[in-house]
């Protein structure tokens, strides 16, 4: 297994991280240039993903599988959302790549072989997990010995403030996990598909690497990457980590 960079300095997020929610066409290009999809640590921790097999855990955006895939990964997006699965599809058959598709349930991937992937990736996707133990323990399943789960969350640091321009103010304690959702959420790359279900979850840093390592993994590599304020976000965050890249190994 390849270690990510050595070097502590400070390492910007992926290109496609920053784009304008506008844009509608970030899918066309990623499969031509498939570091548009990941950040520089994220690239050196799939290297050698080449005919490897992938299970990318919830589409998201949909430019993670699609990046696997140019870059010659055998990839299955497992989601239990029908019109993200099908929003994809459609994506690949335009952009000429192969992907495969399950729709079930993240914490508990029924259908999904114990041991059949060599590396599982997760992007944004705590926000919309009940159950995080569950979760990791499931990737940790259908990985073979020697697999890598790679994850890319939102820094929880960021989802603790009031969505309001101006001055950050603290809208929950850092240690709040669960929040009723009053109000439908735009898409962002933080919560990519919008409402998903009465509660939105927040997990700690501590929570991410305690259910890691209670599901068996050894992490491997712990990052913070990104400090500018995004576009979408309303209070200035600048100086804050913008993404949390955790690499968890299952032992041979």
């Amino acid at each position: 297994m390849s270690r990510p960079t050595e070097s502590r300095a400070w390492v910007p997020v992926a290109p496609t991280w920053e784009h304008d929610p506008e844009d509608k066409e970030a899918w066309r290009r990623v499969v031509a240039m498939p570091s548009l999809a990941f950040n520089r640590v994220e690239m050196e921790l799939f290297e050698g993903v080449g005919g490897r097999s992938v299970c990318v855990l919830g589409v998201g955006e949909g430019l993670a599988p699609l990046a696997l895939a140019a870059m010659g990964a055998k990839v299955l997006v497992v989601d239990p959302t029908y019109s993200l699965l099908d929003l994809l599809m459609v994506r690949t058959q335009v952009v000429g790549v192969d992907i495969q598709y399950l729709a079930v349930e993240l914490t508990d991937l029924t259908g999904v072989r114990d041991g059949s992937t060599r590396f599982c990736y997760a992007a944004q996707a705590g926000i919309q997990l009940q159950d995080l133990g569950a979760f990791y323990s499931e990737a940790f399943r259908i990985l073979m010995p020697g697999g890598r789960f790679v994850v890319n969350e939102y820094h929880p640091f960021r989802r603790i403030w009031k969505p309001e321009s101006g001055a950050p103010r603290i809208a929950r304690s850092y240690f709040e996990r669960r929040q009723e959702k009053i109000e439908l959420d735009s898409p962002t790359p933080a919560n990519p598909a919008g409402m998903l279900g009465r509660y939105e979850y927040h997990w700690t840093l501590s929570d991410h690497v305690h259910f890691l390592v209670s599901a068996g993994f050894d992490i491997r590599a712990l990052e913070e990457v990104g400090e500018i304020r995004q576009r979408w976000e309303l209070p200035n965050l600048r100086g804050l980590p913008e993404q949390l890249i955790l690499a968890a190994d299952k032992p041979e």
